[in-house]
């Protein structure tokens, strides 16, 4: 019988690692009886100090030894104990740094210190250690995952790995991952290892799943492409097929990739129902606002900038688009961009609105026709929601529209853009932005579209949403009802009766609308169809 042990550390485990090494990770493999292999003095440390006093010194050189000192006991020290709201707050510290009162050798008061370097990744250090032994607080146990990534010394990333062989490794690596941070309503993890957390992995190699902290089961999901590097980029361990882990660890973990994940595509929001969430975007998100952001800066053509999202509905286009404009604001060479959200429904309007709010952006919604021209004339570099019926005169009447901005440093991310942008509205949003890049999202493409907008930049399709399990598939089965009229030359001739003062024409109506409605109230007819339903469910859903 094969060891599982034996197969999680030789199959999943130490292959993770080999490729995590070609990707530039240094790699420590821990010893569960000694602290010092894994560069701590105690197992009861969940960051690895030297490794961020180094990294502090090498981002922030005019730093003094009892600044480093400083800033490690914030970072270690958050205001609240609370795990998700210690979270959000050490992932405000990685994004905006922190401040120190002076720097002594040009006496600026209260420069700004950063743990991580967004800018220029080798001035980050990026070490991924196995086996990461950390004592649960106030008692004797302990908690080993079996892969840490460390960036700069702090714990972004848990990965805990299963052998195929057990009967649930997705299921048992979920469990695990939960139980290490307090997850499952007992005291049996250390949080504060989570609390510098930004996506949990759990795999057994041919599938290999990824969720924030807080997704649960349900929200474990693979990355299914590496862009910006291809599958023929990973090197494949004696020539076998690439596997979801390699997928995952290619696409996401690359030195470069983790840092823009976290720098520009993690943010905290609420779900439906008003909790706090942690949101990292899915593998079509991050490749979208990636190809987009390339494209706005290989060329200063409007056309050439312009292009097509294809993705299918329920795909999240409206995170997406806000990842966008978040690349867009990340990036030193677009920072200066105008953004122009532009729907065609009140329902969609206040889906973008909620789902800016909900990322921590403001959009400027354009209440009227001058409003929107008075928001679009400026040259701020703001983001701007309007419904593209606004592109209009301001009494409603047909006429020729002026141009209102001729920067080019302004993209228009048009949703649903299959509905309305073909006719006049179209035509004098291009006539009011002349030099804008649009980029139209849509699940329905037609033929106008590609006309409009030009080719591709990305497409999502349904069936690649089925698989991802981002869709739940409909299934229809037709069924039909042989209901037979009891007496028909009986109610004919009642009919008859009835109408007898109604010409043929108006009979006919009659009978299209009335016995129709008459079938589908039947009471037998409402019996058959119920039974049918019944029978149906218990014999193929039961």
């Amino acid at each position: 019988m094969t060891d599982p042990r034996l197969t999680e550390l030789e199959q999943v485990e130490e292959p993770f690692l080999r490729q995590l090494e070609g990707l530039g990770w240094r790699i420590l493999r821990g010893d569960k009886y000694d602290p010092a292999s894994t560069e701590r003095e105690s197992f009861h440390e969940f960051i690895i100090e030297s490794e961020l006093r180094a990294a502090l010194k090498q981002i922030n050189p005019w730093l003094e030894d009892d600044q480093i000192d400083e800033l490690i006991r914030r970072i270690q020290a958050p205001q609240s104990l609370q795990l998700l709201k210690a979270n959000e707050e050490i992932l405000g510290l990685l994004l905006e740094g922190q401040s120190v009162s002076e720097n002594r050798q040009t006496r600026e008061g209260h420069p700004n210190a950063r743990y991580l370097d967004f800018s220029y990744s080798a001035n980050n250090r990026f070490l991924a250690v196995s086996q990461f032994k950390v004592n649960i607080p106030g008692t004797e146990k302990h908690i080993i995952p079996d892969i840490v990534l460390f960036v700069n010394g702090l714990p972004l990333v848990v990965i805990e790995c299963k052998s195929p062989a057990v009967a649930d490794p997705l299921g048992e690596a979920v469990e695990q991952l939960k139980r290490y941070a307090n997850q499952r309503g007992m005291t049996e993890g250390n949080e504060k290892l989570f609390w510098y957390n930004q996506f949990r992995i759990a795999t057994f190699r041919q599938q290999c799943r990824y969720t924030s902290l807080t997704g649960g089961y349900e929200d474990f999901i693979e990355w299914k492409d590496p862009y910006p590097f291809k599958i023929s980029d990973i090197n494949t361990e004696g020539g076998e097929v690439v596997n979801s882990q390699q997928v995952l660890v290619q696409g996401m973990l690359a030195p470069t990739t983790l840092l823009d994940l976290v720098h520009t595509y993690t943010v905290f929001g609420v779900d439906s129902k008003g909790n706090p969430i942690k949101i990292i975007p899915r593998y079509q998100q991050y490749r979208t606002a990636r190809k987009i952001i390339e494209r706005l800066k290989a060329s200063n053509d409007p056309k050439e900038r312009s292009g097509i999202v294809w993705h299918t509905q329920g795909s999240g286009k409206s995170l997406t688009m806000m990842f966008v404009a978040r690349a867009v604001y990340h990036d030193s060479a677009l920072s200066k961009f105008k953004i122009v959200f532009i729907t065609d429904r009140n329902d969609l309007q206040t889906q973008l609105s909620d789902t800016a709010d909900s990322v921590g952006y403001s959009l400027k919604e354009a209440a009227s026709v001058s409003d929107l021209k008075a928001l679009l004339r400026t040259q701020t570099p703001d983001l701007i929601l309007g419904m593209i019926h606004k592109f209009q005169d301001d009494k409603w009447r047909t006429q020729t529209f002026p141009e209102l901005n001729a920067s080019s440093d302004i993209l228009v991310m048009i949703d649903e853009a299959h509905r309305s942008q073909y006719k006049l509205l179209g035509a004098n949003l291009q006539v009011g932005l002349p030099n804008a890049a649009r980029i139209a999202f849509t699940g329905t493409p037609i033929e106008k579209t590609e006309q409009t907008f030009g080719d591709y930049i990305d497409q999502y399709s349904m069936r690649q949403s089925l698989e991802d399990g981002v869709t739940v598939q409909i299934v229809y089965e037709g069924r039909t009802h042989r209901g037979e009229v009891p007496k028909r030359e009986e109610m004919n001739q009642r009919f008859e009766d009835v109408f007898a003062l109604v010409d043929k024409k108006e009979k006919q109506r009659i009978l299209n609308r009335y016995t129709w409605k008459a079938y589908l109230e039947a009471e037998d007819v409402i019996r058959d169809k119920a039974k049918d339903m019944l029978d149906h469910y218990l014999a193929h859903v039961f």
